[in-house]
């Protein structure tokens, strides 16, 4: 899918608003040039000690995920508070969340930094912070919220985790992220927290305790998650996990739907990367509704008296969803209060995922991508996702 505007005409209507100003009062030029440039202006900044992996907004507040610590800054970005989270010892005979101190000395501890995976705000049990890191199998902790102290994540902190649902079953819904990469959707609805989580997975997860991606419940005790029904996740086959990772940049709510933007091979033979746009319903707790597509962001330049030249740039590497402004909703056709992905596109290294120098942004309304899926399930031309299903799988056929 292509966006639906280029960015060069843009920069054009700048120059032009520019030029007729210009009246060779170069004489005028130089005085203004004579400003002070070397002043210093204060501006707020705030250097953690180790580096930032995700950043959320509460009650007037800024939460800082990293490596081993949450931090907490107000709006000049001073530190008010700060809460410790690693290195974690780990012990093979160690459940998350327990104490293994006992164990320092024994054959198999290792003490690990805890890299901060998912930071996510939920307002309907309590006023608290999830903070889900690399260590303890992936699993998450609730910081409440304290009433007169909105800064205060230390006092109370539950683990989420219930050994009884890992030892009845080989699932654990309560290991929730992947130390190789994870975007974790939280959403608020018909009174239960749904986690929409996608993971980057290979070859060393084979536990089946983490899922390429999954819905799960937070149980109203708010000591585990749980898995609605069996086929609440769908995963990459064992023989695809290490030659076709999928790297999971995004994901976004929007009506009825749950999105995730992606990065992974073209097909499993390919060794180009680009980008894909995951959807499927909210409330579809088995997956059913589950599609993937492409999105590519081109770059189309026009030259007076010269043929026009594009520019593709395949991989995201960032992305944010919000509403147009009035000029942007005018010339891409769409309302005010339409949902537009905002995503930061590379051009890749040849075979590779790694970005260059080379990159754009792209605007892409959801209304106009859900067009598209919409012509593809009504024109049946839904393919086969073999990296999931494999060749001749019933999914292949019935999709």
């Amino acid at each position: 899918m292509k966006p639906s505007a280029a960015l060069v005409p843009r920069i054009i209507m700048i120059l032009l608003t520019l030029v007729p100003n210009s009246k060779g009062e170069c004489k005028e030029a130089l005085v203004k040039s004579e400003m002070d440039v070397n002043r210093k202006y204060p501006l707020p900044n705030f250097i953690a000690e180790t580096p930032i992996q995700n950043i959320v907004f509460h009650n007037h507040h800024i939460f800082l995920g990293a490596v081993n610590k949450i931090y907490v800054l107000n709006e000049d970005l001073h530190n008010v508070s700060e809460y410790k989270t690693g290195p974690v010892l780990e012990h093979p005979d160690c459940l998350p969340c327990q104490d293994c101190s006992h164990k320092a000395n024994l054959s198999g501890s290792v003490w690990k930094d805890n890299v901060n995976k998912a930071l996510l705000i939920d307002t309907y049990y309590d006023d608290q912070l999830i903070s889900c890191g690399s260590v303890n199998r992936g699993t998450c902790q609730l910081h409440v919220f304290q009433p007169n102290n909105a800064a205060d994540i230390q006092s109370k902190v539950n683990c989420i985790y219930s050994p009884q649902m890992d030892e009845d079953s080989f699932q654990c819904p309560d290991c929730v992220v992947s130390t190789l990469g994870t975007k974790v959707l939280l959403t608020e609805k018909d009174r239960f927290v749904n986690f929409f989580v996608g993971n980057t997975i290979n070859s060393s997860y084979s536990d089946h305790s983490l899922h390429s991606i999954s819905v799960r419940r937070l149980k109203e005790t708010q000591d585990g998650f749980k898995f609605l029904t069996d086929q609440s996740y769908i995963d990459v086959l064992p023989e695809f996990r290490d030659s076709y990772p999928i790297k999971y940049i995004h994901a976004f709510e929007s009506s009825d739907f749950i999105y995730f933007l992606t990065v992974q091979r073209e097909t499993l033979e390919s060794q180009t990367f680009h980008t894909r746009i995951i959807r499927f319903c909210s409330a579809d707790s088995g997956l059913h509704s589950y599609m993937e597509m492409p999105l590519e962001c081109i770059l189309t330049e026009k030259r007076r008296k010269r043929s026009t030249r594009e520019e593709v740039f395949n991989i995201l590497q960032a992305a944010y969803v919000s509403k147009p402004g009035a000029q942007l909703a005018r010339q891409i056709g769409v309302g005010p209060n339409d949902d537009i992905i905002f995503g930061v596109f590379a051009q890749s290294k040849p075979d590779s995922s790694e970005p260059t120098r080379r990159s754009a942004v792209c605007a892409f309304p959801i209304k106009f991508v859900n067009d598209f899926f919409n012509r593809i399930v009504n024109k049946n031309n839904v393919r086969c996702l073999q990296h999931f299903y494999g060749n001749n799988h019933k999914h292949c056929f019935n999709r």
